[in-house]
């Protein structure tokens, strides 16, 4: 039997704290056991190990002599080292069988620890597996040799302790289903379900024991919140002038689930009697399961406190950090900010009245303006270096994220960690471990990508046209309309052309005409103020449609790619008179077809319908690159399509107003290619920019083929036509005077057909007639008028006493 190094170091702690270790080596004398006397040999023999490399082999052992080996024994067998050798002999030395010369023979040598021999002979142990007999020939080589070392100091590298620890729980008998869920509910956490973990069953055991370890940061009930250590909140206000505001009245009914709840948080030392000169009311508030939460109207009091300017993290950020990850667990606070203590003499601010006394607060509770700002500051001193790059915190939601499941163990371990560290406490019930798809901040987390929270998108597709009316039922309410749009601006970049489906129910907001934009160029007339309150005619068609429309793309999303930031990233623009869209892209490793990272758009303003269509592409480029996307794009190399051909030469055009002069500027900083591709190709922001409005299924080019048959059409696209046919009139008089039976007319015009350029017939006529008509009509709009005399011209001495006549 061979020990490995890491049982060896184990054994030898472990026998150092024996005493029959200490009797063996303090034995004087002559040792009569054999046992004890080969130990203490084999100990005399090996050298220790200092530090860097590991000796490798030392030499291969040949055998001296013919040997039979009859079939199905096992023989001991005598080999030599090379004279070479360093070795000599007394040393502790480890044989290992090579297999490219054991296998051909069919024979099998035994790993084994051994001393030298004198003359550099070792032991060898030879196997006959096989059923007949078996000849090695005189200096036959079947083992090397290794010099056994003592690596009782060796610290194995971190891959190796964690192989080494896999394969010991490997070992370890899996436990059935009713197994997990029994010590599961003998740890008091009935409620956390590992069942539903998406993963063998081998790892669920190594998460079970996980959980068995910190089991104290899971919550008991919901009322077993923790208490951060080392962090407390503090309210400063701008005066100290007191204020008191009376109870709001309970109805009797609800006064015993009132006193219930408020013992039960005073027995859990969250609130205390307050003898406070300050008093907030109280607002009841009801959940779906009939439970009463407490709730305080703490407005008074954060118009007089001093604005924290911690800031909370942006969702796109957080959501843009999860490129290559496959497992997710998210886990949330028992009850988050109440983990938070308040600072001793500010807890009198926090007093509440009630019909059973005025109360005050222990720990920091929901509603104060700087709740979110302490919560979000002690969040990020603890997880802060561990922030998008292994874990996500937003307020007290916390996502855990791992391409593997060792990895997420591992991470989850240190979160774990950290928790019990600072006494903060987990919801079993919210907590979901090791799944593939999440839901985290509204959406659903998958190794696809992003996608909307389906119960979320029901509620918004469940709303009624007739609930967002007044209570007349006819007559629009601004204040349903703008809750309505801000959960559908929620997931505006799921949305194509979002902006601009949602036009018509933003004039409602703002009171304004919808006035159809005219020709290009021609000017739109001011709008009047907002009006004070909206009439039933105010809901037109218009924004029934732009209703039904938004709803309906809520339930069409595509699911939006992780942002891949060491690919590059493909932006496409364009731009109408009813707004500027845009679509920004990725070709994931291993895949022809990009897929969507993100949708914007933007409706335009008064002054910008006034843009010529050429302006209009450069502005929808400038805000998409420079506004839109600039966090994404600043740094990096990307492309940009466009449809709009003089938008390609936007960049090195010698001659540009003061506008575009500062949009070239802006777009200076970053790195990107400019293409052209026919709008026909861009079909992506040409839906997010026009009405009437497309439907999400339409064939997008950009979306659905290979990216590289699409560069090589753009790259065939011909430039010149313009040109071409510009060039052709200095060439017109040489065609008419050429015969039409001429093979060469029949060339030039199968040329400038195969151009796809204006004939050069055509070009001629146009130029003649122009010059006709420049020439024989001085006066036009009189010619046009037969019955009128013609007006003769007079000379000088004529025209001075004619004016005189007429005076």
């Amino acid at each position: 039997m061979i020990i490995g190094s890491n049982a060896i170091k184990s054994l030898s702690h472990v026998m150092k704290n024996t005493d029959e270790y200490w009797r063996l080596v303090s034995i004087s004398g002559d040792v009569t056991n054999d046992d004890c006397r080969q130990f203490l040999s084999m100990l005399s023999n090996v050298e220790r190990w200092r530090g860097g490399a590991v000796p490798d082999k030392i030499g291969t052992v040949k055998l001296r002599q013919r040997v039979t080996l009859e079939p199905l024994q096992e023989h001991l067998v005598w080999g030599k080292l090379p004279p070479s050798s360093p070795l000599s002999a007394g040393c502790t030395v480890i044989v290992e069988p090579t297999q490219s010369r054991c296998r051909p023979r069919d024979i099998l040598v035994g790993r084994s620890v051994s001393s030298l021999w004198g003359d550099k002979w070792v032991p060898l142990k030879v196997i006959n597996p096989s059923n007949k007999r078996v000849i090695l020939r005189k200096n036959c080589k079947i083992a090397d040799v290794y010099l056994c070392v003592a690596v009782e100091e060796l610290s194995p590298p971190e891959k190796i302790m964690s192989n080494s620890h896999s394969f010991e729980q490997g070992s370890v008998p899996i436990r059935s289903v009713e197994q997990r869920k029994e010590l599961l509910h003998r740890l008091g956490l009935q409620d956390l379900d590992l069942d539903s973990c998406e993963v063998s069953d081998r790892w669920k055991d190594q998460l079970l024991q996980l959980v068995e370890k910190y089991e104290s940061i899971f919550s008991k009930d919901k009322m077993d919140c923790g208490e951060a250590t080392d962090f407390v909140h503090k309210i400063h206000l701008v005066d100290e002038k007191p204020f008191r505001l009376p109870y709001r009245r309970v109805p009797p009914s609800q006064y015993e689930k009132l006193r219930t709840a408020l013992n039960e948080m005073e027995e859990r030392d969250i609130i205390r009697k307050s003898n406070s000169e300050y008093a907030s009311p109280l607002v009841l508030v009801w959940k779906k399961d009939g439970s009463l939460r407490i709730c305080t109207d703490f407005r008074w009091l954060n118009a007089k406190t001093v604005k924290d300017a911690h800031p909370l993290p942006h969702q796109a950020d957080a959501l843009a950090a999860l490129s290559g990850n496959v497992l997710f667990s998210t886990m949330d606070l028992t009850s988050g900010f109440y983990n938070v203590p308040l600072y001793e003499p500010h807890k009198k601010y926090t007093a509440f009245s009630s019909p059973f006394g005025l109360h005050e607060y222990n720990q920091m509770p929901q509603g104060l303006s700087n709740s979110p700002a302490t919560f979000m500051r002690m969040m990020m001193s603890i997880f802060g270096d561990e922030n998008f790059s292994s874990l996500l915190c937003y307020l007290d939601d916390l996502m855990v994220f791992a391409p593997d499941e060792a990895t997420a163990l591992q991470r989850l371990e240190m979160v774990f960690s950290r928790l019990r560290s600072h006494n903060l406490k987990l919801a079993p019930k919210k907590c979901h471990l090791l799944k593939r798809s999440v839901r985290f901040l509204g959406h659903v987390i998958c190794a696809d990508g992003v996608r909307t929270d389906p119960d979320k998108v029901n509620t918004i597709t469940n709303i009624r046209e007739e609930q967002l009316m007044e209570s007349d039922g006819v007559t629009p309410s601004q204040k349903k309309i703008r809750s309505f749009l801000g959960m559908i601006l929620y997931y505006q970049h799921f949305i194509p052309d979002c902006s601009a489906k949602a036009k018509p129910l933003f004039r409602l907001l703002s009171g304004r005409q919808a006035i159809p934009h005219g020709r290009k160029g021609k000017k739109l007339r001011k709008q009047p103020s907002a009006k004070p309150s909206l009439t039933p005619s105010d809901w037109t068609s218009a924004c029934r449609t732009s209703f039904q429309t938004l709803k309906m793309e809520l339930v069409n999303v595509v699911t939006l790619a992780h942002p891949n930031f060491s690919e590059p990233f493909i932006l496409a623009v364009d731009a109408s008179f009813d707004g500027i869209g845009a679509v920004l892209s990725q070709v994931s490793p291993g895949e022809t077809v990009a897929r969507p990272v993100a949708f914007a758009s933007k409706t335009l303003s008064r002054s910008q319908m006034n843009y010529p269509a050429h302006r209009l592409e450069f502005l929808a480029l400038k805000w998409a690159v420079c506004d839109k996307f600039s966090h994404w794009l600043k740094g990096r190399h990307f492309t940009a399509w466009t449809d709009n051909n003089p938008l390609s030469y936007i960049l090195t055009k010698p001659r540009l107003d003061a506008c575009e002069q500062r949009w070239v500027a802006k777009l200076a900083a970053y790195d990107f290619d400019l293409k052209y591709v026919p709008g026909v190709r861009n079909t992506v922001a040409d839906a997010l920019s026009r009405e009437p409005f497309v439907e999400s299924c339409i064939g997008h080019r950009l979306l659905k083929e290979p990216y590289v048959a699409l560069l090589d059409e753009v790259n065939g696209v011909v430039r010149g036509t313009v040109q071409d046919a510009f060039r052709l009139t200095n060439n017109c008089h040489i065609v008419q005077d050429t015969e039409p039976d001429s093979p060469d007319s029949v060339s030039e015009c199968d040329l400038q057909s195969e151009r796809g350029s204006i004939d050069a017939d055509e070009v001629s006529a146009v130029l003649s007639a122009q010059c006709d008509h420049g020439l024989t009509n001085v006066n036009p709009p009189l010619s046009q008028l037969p019955e009128v005399d013609p007006v003769v011209p007079l000379p000088q001495s004529q025209l001075s006493s004619l004016q005189q006549q007429d005076q």
